[in-house]
């Protein structure tokens, strides 16, 4: 355990009849000396992959968190995902319910507090510990309805979209400027037979794939269960394949035709390019032959040379200060 899952332990009772662990796989070990029962909840699947599969639950929901009486949770990076999941929380497990949730000081900030004391009547700090701190909270106060998942109609690329997202879903209830760079240049994507938005976030990109070549398959993979079920709303009534992965082992070499790609450069609070190069890898194996990789990231990153070299030749399709767009061609 590192310090944060350390001071989550330490202000938590020596014992409970339910304990449910949120996005914090690491304390698993520690759950089972201390609750008669441990359930696990992780929105990232490669969290998921570090625990035992009898303790996993497939959703938060009314029947997986009855009679919990002890929440662990790693505090999320956007308060949209600490405020869904304090309201499921609040809304399905027991009154008696404690919530212990921590995080590093340095990104901490009051509006956790405030977002906590939205769905508990008490909330309280610890006191600092290794640059750590826990927020702690009781009383769970239930809403009258769930106001999770959200929905909003937006006009995006001449397009009527009611989008869906969750607490943790990437760019939340919004077109992030990079996406929207990829969305402005989506007719020139090649007309093809298999689609696949690789890193789908709320599904913006596979739904328009989606609506402009409606007798294709479109497939949208992403590692986060919030982004994945994000994706099947916002794309509901397409045919839109989702997938929740860390990986392309769904898929065969050269399966694909076209993949669009908006890839993440953080993971939780830290950032992580890794995974965006894996990414890269991994499509260049599903790529068919002649396929296209369209890809937007962060403009002073040095990817068009990375994308040439694991993918084919790479050219420049659009540029602003911030963000850059290329299409590489499978050779």
């Amino acid at each position: 355990m590192d310090s944060v899952d350390r001071i989550i332990a330490a202000n938590s009772p020596d014992h409970c009849s339910h304990l449910l662990i949120v996005d914090a796989p690491e304390l698993v070990a520690d759950a089972g000396r201390r609750a008669d029962r441990v359930s696990v909840w992780c929105d990232d699947i490669r969290d998921r992959a570090l625990v035992p599969d009898e303790l996993l639950v497939s959703q938060l929901d009314a029947a997986t968190l009855a009679g919990a009486d002890l929440v662990w949770m790693r505090l999320p990076r956007s308060l949209g995902a600490l405020d869904e999941y304090a309201e499921l929380v609040a809304s399905f497990a027991s009154e008696q319910v404690k919530v212990v949730a921590a995080g590093r000081e340095k990104h901490l900030n009051r509006s956790m507090n405030t977002t906590l004391a939205k769905h508990f009547s008490h909330v309280s700090a610890s006191l600092g510990q290794q640059k750590s701190r826990a927020l702690m909270a009781r009383g769970p106060l239930a809403p009258a309805r769930l106001s999770w998942p959200k929905h909003k109609i937006f006009d995006i690329g001449g397009e009527r979209i009611e989008l869906a997202w969750h607490g943790d879903t990437f760019a939340a209830g919004r077109l992030d400027d990079g996406t929207r760079l990829l969305v402005d240049h989506l007719d020139q994507v090649a007309d093809a037979d298999r689609y696949l938005d690789l890193g789908c976030g709320s599904g913006i990109l596979a739904t328009l794939v989606a609506r402009m070549h409606t007798d294709s398959t479109v497939h949208a993979v992403d590692s986060s269960w919030s982004a994945v079920d994000a994706t099947r709303r916002t794309a509901a009534g397409t045919q839109v394949q989702t997938h929740w992965a860390s990986d392309l082992d769904d898929f065969g070499d050269g399966e694909i035709d076209v993949i669009v790609c908006n890839p993440p450069f953080h993971r939780g609070n830290a950032k992580d390019s890794d995974s965006a190069l894996e990414m890269f890898t991994e499509a260049a194996r599903v790529l068919g032959e002649g396929g296209e990789f369209w890809c937007v990231f962060n403009s002073h990153l040095p990817w068009k040379a990375r994308l040439s070299g694991l993918i084919g030749p790479t050219r420049l399709v659009a540029q602003n200060r911030s963000f850059t767009l290329t299409r590489s061609r499978r050779g």
